[in-house]
């Protein structure tokens, strides 16, 4: 090989060298190195979880099978508490978009509310399936609250359950034109908050 061909061989080498180089560089500016953001922030455990709504404090769940039940066979109910600074009574769940719901820490997966429990225990009701009470009222106190989600019928319990909140925003909808007329909405713009609670597994039970 003649001299000539060695030196084309090394400058076309530094060419690509070169080529490569920048485009790593471009491509870290635009922060393609980095890692993906994380859909949500985990809390801990015995942490308010201020929703810019409502104020909740996790604090445990159960799990249980339900024997008889081929779509739903598992029910978790998270146990917490919620507290209203508003100026008026509000439900803690927004049941048209979900704002507090469960997740599976194994899979990931999440599980929409059935039912929300307002209230202490009534004496002598072990099961507690049904609450009158719909609203959390505007005095800013502490309310227990039970939240009743089932997971998929594949999911495995652990040690823990997820209880997760969406944060809120007070606006105006903007779906079918400008409105003036303001209310609690899911704030797409920030991210899920979530806690792992400690999760107790009950024997298995009927419906």
């Amino acid at each position: 090989m003649t001299e000539k061909a060695v030196t084309r061989r090394r400058v076309a080498f530094g060419v690509i060298v070169g080529v490569l180089v920048i485009a790593v560089g471009v491509v870290a500016l635009l922060g393609g190195f980095q890692h993906r953001k994380a859909d949500s922030v985990a809390v801990p455990l015995g942490q308010e979880i201020d929703t810019g709504m409502m104020v909740y404090l996790p604090e445990s769940a159960t799990v249980q099978f339900k024997t008889e039940s081929d779509t739903a066979p598992w029910e978790v109910i998270i146990t917490m508490k919620v507290r209203n600074p508003q100026a008026e009574s509000l439900q803690p769940v927004n049941t048209a978009s979900p704002n507090v719901l469960g997740g599976d820490p194994n899979t990931g997966a999440i599980a929409n509310p059935k039912r929300v429990l307002l209230g202490a225990t009534p004496p002598g009701d072990s099961v507690f399936s049904q609450s009158p009470r719909g609203f959390v009222p505007p005095d800013n106190r502490w309310m227990e609250m039970r939240l009743v989600v089932n997971p998929a019928p594949s999911y495995v319990p652990g040690s823990t359950y997820i209880a997760v909140f969406r944060p809120m925003k007070y606006s105006a909808s903007t779906a079918y034109g400008y409105s003036s007329d303001k209310s609690w909405r899911i704030n797409s713009q920030s991210r899920a908050l979530t806690v792992a609670v400690p999760l107790t597994r009950l024997p298995d039970g009927s419906y």
